[in-house]
């Protein structure tokens, strides 16, 4: 029986099924190492979920020699406590394979792996809305001017806007078999977080995307809703790159940004959490939509989600039919913030018809 949305791994040309994890992972059968005893730490492990009792994940020996983009050849029983093996090398031929898989993410002793298997304490999969986040740090300024010039952003002001608020982090972040810096945003409730690396290249551990949502996050919370607390004025974004535009352009246009709440749904599937809803009520909510059909569909469901919730106001800034200076489509807010030119007066776009609310506030 096959596995759902397995792949055909491109080095093995083996597609896994049930039948590989239940026989020839051996889970169970002495052919596979005893986690309790050859330790592996689950946050090293990329893109962990639990699977009829076992946790599946991207096989570390496999992902050393570019196999295992599908994330599946990984097998540790007990919903990741017990034995552990790879599904493309099980049996006694396998017990090199698993050793391998041991060195690269083995837990460590002292800040070193040790050579010797080691008993040690387990962490189950992570729970849904309580990521596991690496240690936080402030962004230097430096970190901030790379993000701005490789966005083509004219300032990094709106960076700096969000780092006070305690919403746009760095952070060490595993994958591929390595520790990437990355700029993470989250807010004080820690139920989502999301990874983006600061030289702008792709995670290869989930298959070549950018954003990098970690183990445990709930997609559904909105990113600063917590922090929205007394401002008025509401800018709802569709991914991290938006979310680090919308206070850039809140200062560019307005002159001043506290007045203005920036908060990311990300992704344009996810409808926002119930345990949200009511921090938006009495709220004017602008909803910065991506201009295609996806972005349409998920602005319209979140107005409807915020009207329910009691929002004063929702309406939302298309921006189809705008270009770049390059000539290209503005597809977003991130696109949107490119066009901020330093040589001409700001004028009000994106926050029209919202001073009013910004206004009652003082400025930063």
């Amino acid at each position: 029986m096959k596995v759902s949305n397995a792949k055909i791994c491109e080095i093995c040309k083996i597609r896994p099924t049930l039948s590989h994890f239940a026989e020839n992972a051996d889970i169970g059968s002495g052919h596979t190492q005893d986690s309790r005893q050859w330790g592996l730490d689950l946050d090293r492990l990329e893109n962990p979920r639990v699977h009829g009792g076992k946790l599946i994940a991207r096989c570390p020996a496999c992902a050393e020699v570019g196999a295992d983009r599908s994330c599946e050849h990984l097998c540790i029983g007990d919903e990741g406590q017990g034995p552990f093996g790879c599904v493309m090398f099980p049996g006694r031929a396998g017990e090199a394979h698993r050793r391998r898989i041991w060195e690269l993410a083995g837990n460590r002793i002292d800040g070193l792996r040790s050579e010797f298997p080691v008993r040690s304490t387990h962490r189950s999969a992570p729970e849904r809305g309580k990521p596991r986040i690496p240690d936080l740090r402030s962004l230097s300024i430096e970190e901030m001017a790379v993000i701005a010039n490789l966005r083509d952003w004219p300032a990094f002001a709106g960076l700096e806007l969000l780092t006070q608020r305690g919403l746009l982090w760095q952070g060490m972040v595993w994958d591929d078999g390595s520790e990437w810096p990355a700029w993470i945003i989250t807010d004080s409730a820690r139920r989502n977080a999301q990874a983006r690396r600061l030289d702008g290249k792709v995670w290869h551990g989930i298959g070549d995307r950018k954003a990098k949502s970690l183990p445990g996050s709930d997609p559904s919370w909105p990113i600063g809703a917590t922090e929205i607390e007394e401002r008025r004025a509401v800018v709802l974004c569709e991914g991290g790159p938006d979310f680090l535009a919308a206070l850039l352009v809140a200062w560019w246009e307005l002159g001043r940004a506290n007045g203005v709440a920036p908060v990311c749904m990300t992704g344009a599937g996810n409808e926002i959490h119930p345990d949200a809803l009511p921090l938006f009520a009495g709220k004017h909510i602008r909803i910065a939509v991506h201009a295609d059909e996806h972005g349409h569909e998920a602005g319209k469901r979140w107005a409807d989600q915020l009207y329910s919730a009691g929002a004063a106001e929702r309406d939302w800034f298309d921006f189809t039919g705008l270009t770049r200076r390059d000539g290209q489509p503005i597809k977003d807010l991130a696109d949107y913030a490119t066009c901020l030119d330093p040589n001409t007066a700001a004028s009000l776009r994106l926050f029209a018809g919202l001073n009013f609310t910004i206004a009652s506030l003082d400025p930063e």
